[in-house]
């Protein structure tokens, strides 16, 4: 272990510590499945470290102990099994929703890594954890929980209420939908249905709005509109737009390149002179 940089993060060294674990067990799995009668399985297991333990940005880091060094900690860990049910269950990321951004992915530079930290440590992990912490507690019981100013609170959570277009996708037809050769596009993002129902424009044209949810819209775009800058008013004054461009569709060939009429003809000093013609000497 390098101390280079102040040590190294306890939850990197417990990962690190895990995934190897995981090895012994595959290879365990391996054994059992070439027919092997009896194999061996690790329960727990405990290690004790004598380590400097310190705090770096809101960051646990070990350092191990020289020989010799009286003043070091000595750190307990035992390790258990857990099944997967036991992990899904108490796993913030993974009753998230799939398609739901993260705090920092939504609030960006607005929060620096040690505030997000301390928010994760609140149990705040995405931007409807936020909003449901905030209903419940308001944004003082959060500044206290997570240690992080009250009006920086509320600038995030107001950035976090705007609108976001994530991506834009073409959606299957539908049997009562994408007739008169309109492309049925799918707006997929946060916040964009606020007070009243969005008003859609790809370029400077209004499409119509034909299903909407806060996290995706369906819209009927016309064959010319496969590309450009999409625009959602979530409400009046509050925009989000997202630039596109879709594939063509299957069969789509180019336009051919324009070609002269019939009647034209070369201009005359292309045409190959004449005998008698003009150039021509006797």
């Amino acid at each position: 272990m390098s101390d280079r940089d102040g040590g190294l993060p306890l939850e990197q060294f417990v990962q690190a510590l895990t995934s190897q674990l995981d090895r012994v067990q595959n290879t365990m799995a391996l054994k059992a499945r070439a027919g092997l009668p009896l194999t061996f399985a690790v329960k727990d297991l405990t290690l004790d470290l004598r380590t400097h333990v310190e705090m770096i940005d809101s960051v646990v880091r070990i350092r191990p102990a020289a020989p010799g060094e009286m003043d070091a900690s000595t750190l307990h860990l035992s390790l258990t099994t857990i099944t997967r049910p036991m992990i899904e269950e108490n796993t913030m990321a993974l009753s998230a929703k799939p398609d739901e951004p993260s705090v920092k992915e939504v609030l960006g530079t607005d929060m620096t890594d040690a505030e997000q930290r301390r928010l994760e440590w609140a149990g705040i992990h995405t931007i409807s954890q936020f909003r449901a912490m905030q209903k419940s507690g308001g944004e003082a019981a959060i500044g206290r929980a997570a240690d992080i100013p009250v009006n920086r609170l509320r600038s995030a959570l107001a950035r976090a209420s705007q609108p976001l277009i994530s991506h834009v996708e073409t959606e299957a037809l539908a049997e009562d939908l994408g007739a008169n050769g309109t492309t049925l596009l799918r707006i997929h993002g946060q916040n964009l249905v606020q007070d009243d129902a969005p008003r859609v424009r790809i370029g400077n044209e209004q499409v119509p709005l034909l299903r909407a949810n806060h996290r995706e819209l369906l819209v009927a775009a016309l064959p010319h509109q496969r590309g450009g800058i999409v625009t959602v008013e979530a409400s009046p004054g509050v925009f989000a737009e997202k630039e596109f461009q879709l594939d063509a569709p299957a069969g789509a060939k180019p336009p051919a390149a324009a070609k002269p009429p019939a009647s034209a003809k070369p201009p005359a000093s292309a045409m190959p002179a004449q005998n008698g013609g003009p150039g021509e000497t006797e």
